[in-house]
């Protein structure tokens, strides 16, 4: 800065403004009038001098010199310009670089001046494109990737992907800045600040938090590096709700399989211990019949009454096992599940505790159930004692109601009754207490056989309800929690009304004559059938087993109105044994006999006429005959 063109500036500001090692320049109407040595080496010229009386445009990028041009222009009008922008320069050997100006206008003497502070910003550009360039390979690199990926520094987020901000249903601009934890669910955030001051890397689940307030399951890994030279953590994220789902569902899919498991196989132990009680039943039971008609003493008979009832006893313990197993005997029909509510009203009344009430509330017009009436009794009367007793001493509200309505087979998948419950309409029974309620313990156990939760008990109530919904391809809904009682729901499919309820012809009615044909390979089973036979006046074949039965059919073809065939026997059972008798007598009809019921013969090749299961009635075996047999050649 020359003196002589400045003399009123002092000696100090003359040093300050020729050592300053910022870029300063004075100018007037868009002309270089002084300029301190850092401004020469700024530009790449070699002394002020060479400089002065230039154009400031000549110093300016050609690309932005329409832009200094015009506030030149506004700056000689008067008018107002930016104290501060950024712009290029062009040096003395062409190449431009970046720099920022700071400016103001004063006034001396000989007119107003423009100062200029200006510095060189190529570092700090370079910085910024390397930023860039950094986060457009970021965005490169994050972009096809299904996972979330996260920078973060200081508890903020850095850099997101275009799948992680979605995945949080933000815009990745939106997540700049924002802070870590709301980006989790609050009882997963001690997990992510203990990740995060561990440095761990091994991945780990929490909760994480939506923009709109919901949640998803959150698998999350992360890595410690440096971005932009400080540490930085660098997150993957990846959104496992499906995931966890599919688990949840294989998890209780394998306990079903588990539970399906153990229920046949208990089942089978039931089912086989039934079977040979049963066929003892059937001799005992019969056998007090004989000995009643022939016996003239009252006092014995009296015993014999005793013995019956305990039979009838033993014979209902048998069809809880066989209940519980899946295969009980079942005598379909047409039933009202309200009429059969309301006629056990008075028995549940005097059942139930003396401090609980039952309040009905029966849906009007129910469709109507193809089902075992007796067995749906079972489920009622195990359903409301059970519910009775969970009120305790101090009493409470039992409620029984039913309902109907159209479920899809998704309804059903949590159903402990297993199977595969077909999507239709159904109708419901439900029973409600506000007792005690169950934990999840006790909810797990509830099914199973021998289980309860009472001081005395065979525990099979509930294992007998599951298995005669089992049987008759229905659903259970179970809701209990402590303190908050419990809600029992069974489903059973409607019947279709012009296929399942349609009247049967009558059978016709047949006296007690004929031959025929008694199999069993039980002794006792096959002494008691006969002399029941012969007393209601049928003539009577008999055979220890099947091969034996063949033989004896073979010889008298002819003669032969009716075969009572038992279901299990060895060498060759009774499903086999009636398929020879159908190819050597196929008129002849066959009731089978089991303690399994019809179910035995479902899905065979080879159906009797009828089955009969055990223990059978000396009354019940006269219908079923009744019932199959053609009517008697006359003599």
């Amino acid at each position: 800065m020359e003196t002589d063109a400045r003399p009123e500036v002092s000696a100090w500001l003359q040093a300050l403004f020729d050592a300053s090692p910022m870029a300063i320049g004075f100018a007037r109407d868009g002309v270089t009038l002084d300029v301190n040595d850092a401004y020469v080496r700024l530009f790449g010229w070699t002394s002020a001098a060479e400089l002065r009386g230039r154009p400031l445009l000549e110093l300016i990028a050609p690309s932005h010199r329409p832009q200094i041009a015009e506030m030149i222009a506004q700056r000689a009008r008067g008018e107002s310009t930016p104290s501060y922008y950024e712009t290029r320069g062009l040096r003395r050997d062409g190449t431009e670089f970046p720099f920022a100006v700071t400016t103001t206008r004063v006034v001396v003497a000989d007119g107003p001046l423009s100062i200029s502070f200006i510095a060189d910003v190529s570092e700090r550009e370079a910085t910024l494109a390397a930023l860039r360039a950094s986060e457009e390979r970021f965005r490169t690199l994050s972009g096809a990737a299904e996972e979330g990926v996260f920078i973060h520094a200081d508890g903020k987020v850095v850099l997101v992907n275009e799948a992680g901000a979605k995945m949080y249903g933000y815009a990745p601009s939106e997540m700049i800045g924002l802070p870590l934890l709301d980006l989790a669910a609050p009882d997963s955030r001690a997990a992510v600040i203990d990740n995060i001051q561990r440095g761990a890397s091994d991945a780990y689940e929490g909760v994480a938090l939506r923009k709109d307030g919901s949640t998803f399951a959150a698998e999350v890994r992360g890595r410690t590096l440096l971005h932009q030279g400080r540490p930085a953590r660098v997150a993957l994220i990846r959104d496992v709700t499906e995931r966890k789902r599919v688990e949840a569902e294989q998890r209780a899919l394998a306990e079903r399989v588990r539970h399906a498991q153990k229920l046949e196989s208990l089942g089978v132990l039931a089912g086989g211990v039934a079977h040979d009680f049963n066929n003892i039943l059937t001799v005992i039971a019969n056998g007090v019949t004989l000995a009643k008609r022939d016996s003239a003493s009252g006092e014995a008979s009296a015993h014999l009454d005793t013995i019956a009832l305990a039979t009838d006893r033993a014979a209902d313990l048998c069809r809880q096992m066989l209940a519980y197993a899946g295969k009980a005997t079942f005598a379909r029909e047409a039933v009202d599940l309200n009429a059969l509510v309301a006629e056990m009203s008075s028995m549940l009344d005097v059942s139930i505790a003396k401090k609980a009430t039952l309040v009905r509330d029966l849906l009007p017009e129910l469709p109507l159930l193809l089902v075992d009436a007796t067995q749906i009794r079972q489920i009622v009367m195990n359903l409301v004692l059970n519910a009775s007793e969970a009120l305790g001493p101090s009493g409470g509200t039992v409620r029984v109601a039913t309902g109907a309505g159209t479920f899809d087979a998704g309804a059903f998948a949590r159903s402990p009754a297993g199977g595969d419950p077909k999507a239709g309409a159904y109708v419901w029974l439900e029973v409600r207490d506000d007792g005690v309620g169950m934990d999840a313990a006790t909810l797990a156990q509830m099914f199973d056989p021998f289980f309860t939760t009472k001081f005395v008990g065979r525990g099979l109530g509930m294992a007998a309800v599951l298995g005669i919904v089992r049987a008759h391809a229905g659903a259970i809904d179970v809701e209990s929690a402590p303190g908050r009682g419990t809600t029992i729901r069974v489903f059973f499919p409607a019947a279709d009304a012009a296929r399942d309820v349609a009247p049967r012809a009558p059978a016709p009615r047949l006296e007690g004559r004929g031959l025929v044909l008694v199999v069993d390979d039980e002794p006792q089973v096959r002494r008691m059938a006969e002399l029941l036979l012969r007393d209601f006046g049928f003539d009577v074949l008999v055979a220890a087993d099947g091969a034996e039965a063949i033989d004896v059919l073979r010889a008298n073809a002819d003669r032969v109105d009716a075969v009572l065939l038992d279901r299990t026997m060895p060498r060759m059972d009774g499903i086999e044994t009636l398929r020879e008798l159908r190819r050597i007598a196929p008129a002849v009809p066959v009731v089978m006999t089991s303690g399994y019921g019809a179910t035995i013969v479902e899905g065979t090749d080879a159906r009797p006429d009828a089955v009969l299961g055990n223990p059978y009635s000396a009354d019940a075996l006269l219908a079923a005959l009744r019932q199959i047999m053609r009517p008697l050649r006359n003599p």
